[in-house]
């Protein structure tokens, strides 16, 4: 006997929700009703599935195994569900995205809604905030991400590099001048980033082909700003307002630094170290038409050279391999 793919579906949601009572919210069912299929699961399978507490209820050894490959399981049989309409059709589901706040708001707004705009019968989230979001925990499709990728779950397809920039404004540079070596960032005001708890830590590298692979060769300096804020916009603006030197991703300061309210502050054989763009997804056995549609439709809209890179010195950025 075969389970129920819809009881291995409530089953998946009590343990993403961590509570019977959050998994019929989300399920739009009676907490009777979810209850009712996970105990009838666990008779089925002769299995205990749940440790079940007053206010949690967490997967045993086995639940989590079985867990593991009903997630698998789902994903699969949506995506070929999926893909047959699909292919008998227009493009139809609904997809998820999340995205770092200031990313999403400056550049995926237009690339999210050209997508949507294109593919009539497709439903899209997108959800921005700047912390770090668990894909397969809160439901994710796909997220866009800058930085170094840790998740070893997670598949993925690079869009671009993100530059940093050091920069202040010009009133700022006028009043404290401009750094000339690493160790004088030491005497500046600056100001930090407050969402991580690395915000504080300034990495730079040397400006010399191939710099970015030699770590060894990197430096880090903590320094804790008079202002620190988890906005990205409020720090752009207190750089603005000359509250001192920041170092920001270039999607963010590039377009200060066209119409002239930041400068560049570049450092003599040094540059920050840069971060990368990447679309990720879930580790799955195969992506679904409408997931490959969407990875593609991002990989198009956002793609090298990047607008916000052009009003850059080529002293503020890394020196690429094979030039000179």
């Amino acid at each position: 006997m075969r389970p129920d793919p819809e009881d291995l579906a409530t089953f998946v949601q009590v343990v993403d929700s961590g509570t019977l009572t959050a998994a019929a919210l989300r399920l739009g069912f009676a907490k009777s009703v979810v209850s009712k299929r996970v105990r009838g699961l666990e008779a089925m399978l002769g299995a205990k599935l749940l440790h079940r507490a007053p206010r949690q209820v967490t997967a045993t050894e086995t639940g989590l195994l079985l867990y593991a490959r009903a997630r698998t399981l789902l994903a699969e049989l949506d995506s070929l569900t999926e893909d047959v309409s699909s292919r008998a059709g227009a493009l139809r589901g609904a997809i998820r995205v999340a995205a770092p706040m200031s990313f999403g708001t400056r550049h995926l707004g237009p690339v999210i809604a050209d997508f949507a705009r294109r593919y009539t019968e497709m439903e899209v989230t997108l959800d921005l905030d700047d912390r770090y979001v668990d894909l397969q925990g809160g439901g994710y499709d796909l997220a866009v991400r800058i930085g170094r990728l840790e998740d070893s779950a997670l598949r993925s397809r690079r869009l671009g590099t993100s530059h940093r920039v050091l920069c202040c404004s010009a009133d700022y540079a006028g009043r404290a001048g401009l750094p000339q070596t690493l160790e004088a960032l030491q005497a500046h005001d600056v100001t930090s980033y407050g969402n991580s708890r690395a915000g504080h830590i300034w990495r730079f590298m040397p400006r010399e082909p191939g710099a970015e692979r030699r770590v060894a060769q990197h430096r880090s300096l903590a320094l804790q700003g008079r202002l620190s804020s988890n906005s990205g916009e409020a720090l752009l603006d207190a750089a603005r307002a000359g509250l001192g030197l920041t170092l920001m991703p270039s999607f963010m300061v590039g377009p200060a630094i066209a119409d002239g309210s930041l400068i560049p502050v570049p450092l003599p054989g040094w540059v920050p170290v840069p971060d990368t763009i990447h679309v990720v997804w879930p580790d799955t056995r195969a992506l679904p038409l409408k997931l490959r549609a969407m990875v593609e439709h991002l990989a198009a809209a956002i793609a090298e050279p990047f607008a916000w890179d052009a009003a850059l010195p080529d002293e503020a950025l890394p020196v690429r391999l094979g030039t000179v």
